[in-house]
């Protein structure tokens, strides 16, 4: 029953354009889409470190969205704990890790990619091979 309440409240992201820095549902980055779905949950995220950041910010300190991450929740072991639905997970995209989004079930998470819209996705093997970690707040 909680799944599906999971996704009854992701589904009301669907389609909210990507903007950087944004934080409501007339854009949002992944770091926002966290914040913003965990907050109708009553869950409490950080939406930032507190400083401003260019759009290339992972050029200069591309652990900065890790160090973040890294303040919530638990660490999920990948290798012995499936991941669960409010898994807060996170990729590597090129050389850093630049990409968070959040577990609905167990096979797919929340996001939005720059350019894109929020969507649901699918954890395919593609993706697992970038995902680098998972939170988990609950």
């Amino acid at each position: 029953m909680a799944a599906e309440k999971y996704r009854q409240i992701a589904r009301q992201f669907l389609g909210i354009p990507y903007r950087h820095g944004g934080r409501d549902r007339e854009g949002l980055d992944c770091v926002g889409l966290a914040h913003l779905f965990y907050r109708e949950l009553g869950i409490k995220v950080p939406d930032s470190d507190g400083r401003p950041y260019p759009t290339d910010w992972y050029k200069k300190d591309p652990e900065r969205l890790l160090q973040g991450l890294l303040k919530v929740g638990r660490a999920v072991d990948l290798k012995t704990e499936p991941l669960q639905p409010l898994d807060l997970v996170y990729f590597r995209m090129g050389g850093a890790i630049t990409h968070a989004g959040v577990m609905v079930d167990q096979r797919s998470f929340l996001h939005v990619l720059t350019r894109k819209t929020v969507e649901i996705t699918p954890l395919t093997l593609a993706w697992k091979r970038r995902l680098q970690g998972a939170r988990r707040l609950l």
